[in-house]
């Protein structure tokens, strides 16, 4: 349409000029009588300026000005600004270009948008992977590190990033394992135990060599997961096999070796017959103990344990056992008390195994207690909770084996543990139970002054 005005215009222009020329060449001015013709001239010739001013204007409004929108959106559009538009008026050649930059700049921002949204989810994937990760350029220099592998090794970025990788991480093995992937361009895996602040942790350090198309070698990547619990259980279970075979061994030592030492005359004597099935009876006794025990803490442990939750008063509970355990206290001459400011303490629990609880640490506390000591076990109500602590006048515990007694087959006093028919497998059990009511349990103890170990219970 515009060019068509165009040409329109240019040809009355030409048209015009053409008549104006021929008709001063047929004429002349001496041939003409009348000198007015150079008015009709002057007139014609304004007309024509007129007509090309206002074609010229016609041009910048209709091609100038869009063009000019069009350059002016396609520089934002190189900036990155691609919510810049430009406005389409008619759809001749200019709306069509117009329309055409809009519809590349609504494709670009999606793009992006689709590469921002891609790129965020990446970012949350390497933060938060849960394993630590670094990433190696191939010229050795860092170039990211994840959440992960900051909180591990308590690093600062800057200390990391963009620094060759020998030269800011201080485990050799780390640095040495890089190496062989570079040298060899192979997959890497470790297991390393690696020195962090006060502790040693263990790490499955995987590696991995990064190479793009046309085998381009683009860097290595590092991945550390922290299976330091996993070796812990590991060790656990390692400890806990060799400690149930040795607890096991010692009784079925004694009821084969007497029972040998029977059978080949010793029970033709009486005095023998009796003191040796005396023995096989308490090995036999102690045995079944430590199985019953073995089995309890299983159950305890499994995750489908429930435990059976009634109201019941928690001090007719420790009375109930303080009456069981009144004869072992007697024969040491053992004072055993109950304090109390309140005559019913009700507490919301599994009764049974409440009880289970508090049989264990009084037993512990009376076996653990010298002759003519005290055992006190006291009752505090506060508005939320109620806190039970069983107080000895025992030989204590050294500071440093504190951490370590509720573990399965700990004991403090070896000896004395296996006199009084301990299997070293009670606090754990207790530690169990008291942790499946959502409470907690504390120990305070100084060696050679006693023990005292605090519960916590949630109130009804």
């Amino acid at each position: 349409m515009i060019k068509f005005q165009i040409r329109l215009i240019l040809s009355l222009i030409i048209l015009i000029l053409v008549v104006l020329l021929a008709f001063i060449l047929l004429v002349g001015e001496k041939e003409y009588p009348y000198k007015g013709i150079w008015w009709i001239l002057t007139i014609s010739l304004g007309i024509v300026l007129i007509l090309i001013i206002l074609l010229g204007i016609k041009i910048k409004t209709n091609y100038s000005k869009p063009i000019a929108a069009a350059a002016s959106v396609a520089m934002e559009l190189a900036k990155g600004n691609y919510w810049a538009r430009t406005a389409v008026d008619e759809m001749d050649e200019m709306g069509i270009l117009n329309s055409s930059i809009n519809i590349l700049a609504r494709n670009l921002q999606e793009m992006v948008k689709a590469q921002e949204m891609q790129q965020d989810r990446l970012s949350v994937l390497i933060e938060n992977i849960g394993a630590g990760l670094i990433l190696i350029d191939s010229k050795g220099y860092i170039n990211l590190i994840n959440k992960g592998y900051k909180k591990i090794f308590n690093v600062d970025p800057n200390d990391y990033l963009n620094h060759l990788y020998y030269e800011v991480i201080e485990h050799q093995d780390v640095g040495k394992l890089i190496e062989e992937i570079f040298i060899t361009e192979q997959n890497v895996s470790k297991q390393m135990l690696l020195p962090l602040s006060i502790e040693r942790r263990y790490f499955d350090v995987y590696g991995v060599p990064i190479i793009g198309t046309n085998n381009v070698w683009k860097g290595v990547l590092l991945v550390f997961h922290d299976i330091t619990d996993i070796k812990k259980l590991e060790n656990m279970r390692k400890d806990f096999v060799a400690n149930v075979s040795h607890e096991l061994k010692t009784p079925v030592t004694s009821i084969k070796g007497f029972s040998e030492t029977l059978l080949d005359g010793a029970m033709n004597d009486g005095k023998a017959l009796k003191e040796f099935l005396t023995i096989i009876l308490k090995e036999s006794d102690r045995l079944q103990t430590l199985i019953n025990d073995l089995l309890e803490l299983s159950k305890i442990e499994k995750q489908d344990f429930k435990l059976n939750i009634c109201k019941f008063d928690i001090l007719q509970i420790l009375k109930d056992v303080m009456t069981l355990l009144s004869n072992n206290a007697s024969e040491k001459n053992i004072d055993l008390q109950l304090n109390c400011a309140e005559d019913h303490v009700v507490v919301e629990a599994d009764l049974h195994r409440i009880k289970q609880v508090f049989i264990n640490l009084i037993g512990n506390a009376i076996s653990y207690t010298p002759k003519d000591g005290h055992v006190i076990v006291a009752v505090q109500e506060t508005e939320n909770s109620v806190q039970i602590s069983v107080k000895d006048t025992g030989i204590g515990i050294e500071k440093h084996e504190i951490p370590r007694i509720f573990e399965r087959f700990y004991r403090v006093d070896r000896d004395r543990s296996r006199e009084s028919g301990g299997t070293g497998l009670g606090l754990a059990i207790v530690k169990h139970i008291v942790e499946a009511h959502q409470g907690n349990i504390r120990v305070k103890s100084e060696l050679g002054k006693g023990s005292e170990f605090i519960i916590k219970l949630k109130k009804c």
